[in-house]
Order: C-alpha cells, then structure tokens, then sequence
C-alpha cells in the first residue's frame, strides 16, 4: 500500500517552480554503440602430447603437472644401456667398412698406372673398381646406421618442443615405455587465443576489419584487431566458431580454460541517455522531475542499461522533454519531501 500510495503521489503532485531548484536539461537521443557479449574460452594454439620413439624404462621425469619449462629442457630420461650399445656396434661397423673402403680404392688407384703401361689386363682394373664401389657402398650404410644409431639415443633424452606448461603425465618413475607410448602432455603459454560461438544472425555484421573486445575476469580489456570466423556452422548449435589470438606473452599470465567476455560491436543506435542523478530512485520505483509550464512533476520511468554515469530511459520521457538533472537536490530544497 506504502509503494501505491507513493506511486498515486508521482503521478499527480505537481511541484512549484519557485520552490524548486533551476538546474534542467533537455532530454536528447544520443547514438550509443552496441556490443553483442559472447562467453568466450582462451585455449592455446600450440599443445600435444610427447611419446616415448624407443624402448626402455624410465629412469628419470624432471618435470610434474603445472610446471613451466622452457624450451629444450629435459622432460623425461629412460634407460640407453641397449641403445648405447647399439650406438658402439655402428661406430665398429663404419671404421671396418672404412677400412675395407680405403684398402679397395688404394688397390684400385695401383691399377690405374699398370693399365696405362699395359702390364695388368682392363678386367683387373675392373675388378678393382668394383670392389672399391661396393667398399664405398658398405661405408654409407655403416654411416647410416650411426646416424640412427644415435638418433635412438637420443630418444632416450625427452625434451620440450617449446617453453609451456605441463598439463598432463602419463607415465610414472620406474615404468617400462614402448614406442608411441604417451608420455608427457602441455602446451606453448606464448601464443594463446580466444574461442567463442557466434550466433548466425551477427555473422553479417562481422568484417575483417571489425575489433573485438576482451574482458578478463580481473577487468583487464584488451582490444583485438584480428579475428578468424569459421566458414561452417557448428551442426548441434548452428552457431559459428570466432577465434581471435592474444598477444603473444613471455610468462603465462592468460591461463588456458578461462572464460572471458568477448564483445562485438554492433550498429550505433540512438537512445534516451540522462544522468544517473536525475533518477529519483524508491524500492522498485523510478522517476524524475519532468520540468512543466508551470513547475516540475514526477514521472515513472523505465530504466534501462547503464552507459558512463548515464542510464537509458526505455520508457516514460520523449526527446525534447526538460528534467531537473538532480533528482535529489529538488527533494532537498523541499525539506526532503518527495512533494512539498
């Protein structure tokens, strides 16, 4: 009854001009940019999973889940008592096959005068020559089973393919690995990138051009230039995958799986914009002073969104009305009445 009664007074007392403050201002439409908000998810752009390429047990996991590791650090250790044998057989077998290699060519650069002087046959030589061909042949397979040799080896050595965070193990100290066995996963912190759905109504408004927006849970803002739209709808929701990349940053400050807000700017539209001041605010209730002919009135009005010390007026006051611009300040020369 208490707000009835007060609302009844609103709508019918009119309060005189010269028991009222002068201060008024016209009521005018401003063009007032939209935003469409999305929630939005960082993720990063580079993560995987490293897999053991050898046999053997682990024998060292330098690392744990959350940890950030640079570039090049040593992740995980397994056992190379068979890869480093591996490694000395090859060693062997090349300096055999060079050995074997630098005796057929010396012969065959022998035979190379003889020929000339006619004192051994052309077929001898070309035995030699042979020999020496098949000699240099054994030679670059030796060589390349060292190179794999040692490529085993160091599969034994995990280290980070980029500075990231680690997010998952999968293997634990002491346990045996077979090739292609997962071992550690992560991601690359320096470059990450946002992830939101756009419903297919906005997807004419967004160009190339067009900045989006980033709210942090932390209030940070950042605005960013880029953005890729996918060119297909998402079959479930219908809605479009937007991702747009972070700047890149050097200590992992945007943290994947965040939810952010992502803002799209819309076409400006022109609304009813008065101070917040102006609003005579009571329980549910809201009104202002509507300047008249003959003093101010209180009228009802419906609030709307809130724009930098303003607030939208949806309904109650037309352009081209005058209000008080202070609401309160017109109760306090009335003695704190809402009407004298």
């Amino acid at each position: 009854m208490r707000c009835l009664s007060i609302l009844l007074i609103f709508a019918s007392f009119i309060v005189h001009a010269e028991a009222v403050v002068s201060d008024t201002l016209p009521v005018t439409l401003s063009a007032v940019p939209e935003w469409f908000v999305m929630d939005a998810r960082v993720e990063p752009i580079d993560q995987g999973t490293v897999s053991a390429q050898t046999s053997g047990r682990v024998s060292a996991i330098s690392v744990d889940v959350n940890d950030v590791v640079p570039s090049g650090h040593l992740l995980v250790e397994i056992t190379n008592t068979s890869q480093t044998a591996g490694q000395d057989q090859a060693k062997a077998a090349v300096k055999a096959a060079e050995v074997r290699y630098n005796d057929a060519e010396r012969q065959r650069l022998r035979l190379v005068d003889l020929v000339k002087k006619g004192s051994v046959s052309r077929r001898e030589y070309d035995s030699a020559a042979t020999e020496a061909q098949a000699a240099a042949s054994v030679l670059k397979q030796a060589r390349a089973e060292l190179v794999q040799a040692g490529e085993n080896l160091g599969f034994t050595r995990i280290v980070a393919p980029y500075a990231g965070v680690v997010s998952a193990r999968h293997v634990s100290l002491g346990e045996t690995v077979n090739p292609g066995q997962p071992l550690l996963s992560g991601y690359a912190f320096e470059n990450m990138r946002v992830v939101a759905s756009l419903p297919a109504r906005y997807v004419a408004q967004l160009k190339e051009t067009t900045p989006l927006q980033i709210t942090f849970p932390d209030g940070q803002v950042i605005t960013l230039p880029q953005h890729q739209l996918y060119q297909f709808a998402d079959p479930t929701s219908h809605s479009f995958t937007l991702r747009a990349n972070l700047p890149k940053q050097t200590t992992p400050i945007w943290r994947n799986g965040s939810w952010v807000k992502l803002a799209m700017p819309l076409d400006s539209k022109p609304k009813l914009l008065i101070p917040e001041n102006a609003v005579l605010r009571q329980n549910e209730l809201s009104a202002v002073y509507l300047a008249e002919k003959n003093g101010f009135v209180l009228r009802q009005v419906r609030l709307g969104r809130h724009y930098n010390g303003q607030i939208e007026i949806l309904a109650g006051l037309n352009a081209g009305d005058v209000i008080a611009k202070d609401a309160y300040a017109v109760i306090a020369q009335q003695g704190g009445q809402y009407a004298p």
